[in-house]
């Protein structure tokens, strides 16, 4: 199995120097693969050449860079070699994007060129140059550099990627290794409705509500605050440069927050439930409502459903998505009767038909528990579209 290892690194000014150099190399190798791709095009689709490839570019670029770009030669290989395989894959991927059926939204966009200070700062290195003897990591043409913590997988080492985020350096290892499925406490299957207020709550367990952190909603005064003042500096001075890193440690730290509460939350549904059923969320279209754009944006819920995926993979566990369709907000828990006018401003269940009351979320919760695709193919059938707003 494939899996990745992140950690931060402990480098010095000398080390630090090294990484901006690397990763501007990869980041030059990217956008002359990028404007040498799109001339070439030009004159395929006038029938005045060939198709243009990554590979291709890769050999005209190593003719050139002895004589014309020998700053290369500084930092690795993979600096230079790197991004016109990544290129040639963007490429690829969305050309076969554009031919696909899929909605708009979906589809990749064409590669763009990248910008100094704009995206993370990163470079690539082949497994043949990684060498790791507990926390210290040797990097080609650098020398050792200290981790965080030591690698917590042993195997095959396939690559690794070392990136800058706000003021800090982290490397991400690619492993191969022999995963053993480890089963989970029980067999039981619970359903997990997520939400703003509450984070998740959960149909049964000895935990039935994860407390939202909401790290953005807590630090916007601060980060207003910082940005007016940005306003105010003149671009490109030192005062600039040293508020924008303030702003940009801020955001990861809202981003840390928000990660650190899901992967305790995803550990712990993994962990504990042998199968775990969650809602196929429409998340565009919950943006769509500019009051609560913000705060959905905050739960962060495609992350919390690309890390249950694979955490349940890793205990051998089932994952289940219900039918967007599915009204599990609608249904009575008890005697599974449709409240067609539910609201977004009725956090109580309150059952028409057999008078059974409920918190909203965990009423939904536990429809979702004992969600089927059967029900979910009855209720779509007959509801015409109005489960979307549950």
């Amino acid at each position: 199995m494939d899996i990745a290892f992140k950690t931060q690194l402990r480098p010095n000014n000398r080390q630090r120097t090294y990484f901006a150099r690397a990763s501007g190399t990869a980041r030059f190798c990217w956008n002359w693969g990028l404007a040498e791709w799109n001339r070439q095009y030009e004159l395929f689709r006038d029938g005045q050449g060939d198709r243009p490839s990554g590979m291709a570019l890769k050999r005209q670029f190593n003719a050139l860079k002895k004589t014309d770009y020998p700053w290369v030669y500084e930092v690795t290989k993979y600096a230079s070699q790197q991004p016109f395989i990544a290129l040639q894959r963007a490429f690829s991927d969305w050309m076969k994007d554009l031919k696909s059926s899929k909605p708009a939204h979906l589809k990749k966009r064409r590669p763009r060129f990248k910008k100094k200070g704009k995206a993370t700062d990163s470079f690539y290195v082949g497994g043949d140059q990684v060498k790791v003897d507990g926390h210290w990591l040797k990097v080609p043409n650098l020398g050792w550099v200290r981790m965080a913590e030591p690698l917590k997988y042993g195997g095959h080492i396939n690559g690794m990627t070392i990136s800058r985020q706000a003021d800090k350096w982290f490397v991400a290892f690619s492993l191969n290794v022999d995963l053993c499925p480890l089963p989970s406490e029980s067999q039981a299957r619970c359903g997990v409705d997520l939400g703003i207020k509450t984070l998740a709550t959960i149909s049964r367990g000895p935990v039935t509500e994860w407390e939202s952190p909401k790290p953005l909603q807590n630090a916007l005064r601060k980060l207003a605050r910082y940005q007016r003042r940005l306003a105010k500096k003149v671009k490109g001075s030192n005062g600039y440069r040293k508020l924008r890193m303030r702003i940009a440690r801020l955001h990861k730290r809202i981003a840390d927050i928000r990660a650190n509460t899901l992967h305790q939350l995803t550990s712990y549904l993994s962990t504990h439930f042998s199968e775990v059923v969650i809602e196929d969320l429409n998340v565009k279209g919950m943006m769509a409502n500019g009051r609560l754009a913000r705060h959905i944006a905050d739960v962060g819920a495609f992350e919390f459903r690309r890390q249950m995926t694979y955490k349940m993979d890793w205990r051998g566990g089932v994952l289940t998505v219900a039918n967007r369709w599915y009204p599990s907000s609608k249904l009575c828990s008890h005697c599974g009767a449709h409240k067609s006018d539910l609201t977004l401003a009725d956090r109580v269940y309150h059952c028409g038909e057999c008078g059974h009351c409920q918190c909203r979320d965990a009423n939904a919760s536990i429809n979702l528990e004992h969600y089927t695709a059967r029900s979910a193919g009855i209720h779509a059938a007959g509801d015409n579209g109005s489960a979307r707003a549950a």
